[in-house]
């Protein structure tokens, strides 16, 4: 569960202003891959399902690129959701919102809409292994046949022996984009990993994801991975009738 209060006005709008940051400089570029990949693919008259909307940045951008689109939003704080109702206040008649928590999203009382596509930026990460399991599930069921699902997320460290690695990746960043992305992840492999749990994270690995994924009945893959942030992208496999050919 996260540490963040996303229902504490202050700490919403503050991150709305500093959603970015200086701590994952590659959020822009994968964002961007996402959104293009529910352009091209894009069905009109379908909805879209956004699992974590917060304060609608993603939606803004969407809206721009795809006059038709439509979304169903969901969230755990009501503040964040105020946040997005005031920046998507000239697309009012474009979307609808829900406050849910994920860790149940296998019972929320979603509209029942021919879902296209379901997207997730940035807010499974708190789920456990268990919550991340039968929410892929219950992603799967709610997406008509060869519907997409992506998720772009921060994935788990594997192991102390790549450790080195991913500093040498991640001071890199910090000297191209500027940012400050090493000393936010730690110096050690240990502090590392208290900084996540503090954080209220529970990332998992590249690999988990995958086997998930395709365990929940999606056909699944990394569109783009930098380090610890990664952009999956999960095909909903069609049913084939029984009298069909291979």
């Amino acid at each position: 569960m996260s540490r963040h209060n996303w229902n504490d006005p202050s700490e919403a709008k503050q991150w709305d202003q500093n959603h970015a940051g200086l701590h994952n400089p590659l959020r822009a570029e994968q964002l961007d891959i996402l959104l293009s990949v529910i352009e091209a693919s894009f069905q009109p008259n379908q909805w879209l399902l956004d699992l974590g909307m917060g304060s609608g940045l993603v939606e803004e951008q969407l809206f721009k690129r795809i006059p038709e689109a439509r979304v169903v939003g969901v969230d755990s704080s009501t503040e964040m959701l105020k946040l997005a109702h005031e920046r998507l206040r000239p697309y009012a008649n474009r979307y609808e919102t829900h406050v849910g928590d994920f860790a149940d999203l296998d019972q929320l009382p979603l509209p029942d809409y021919s879902y296209q596509c379901v997207f997730s930026v940035q807010a499974l990460h708190h789920l456990t292994p268990a919550q991340m399991k039968r929410a892929y599930s219950a992603i799967c069921d709610r997406l008509q046949p060869g519907g997409l699902f992506l998720l772009l997320d921060r994935i788990k460290v594997p192991s102390p022996l790549l450790w080195p690695l991913y500093q040498t990746l991640w001071q890199r960043q910090d000297r191209v984009y500027r940012s400050q992305v090493a000393p936010h992840e730690g110096e050690t492999f240990v502090e590392h990993q208290a900084i996540v749990s503090g954080r209220g994270d529970l990332p998992v690995t590249l690999d988990e994801h995958l086997a998930w994924l395709n365990e929940a009945g999606f056909v699944a893959t990394c569109l783009h991975l930098h380090g610890n942030r990664a952009l999956f992208a999960a095909r909903k496999a069609s049913v084939r009738s029984m009298g069909e050919k291979a």
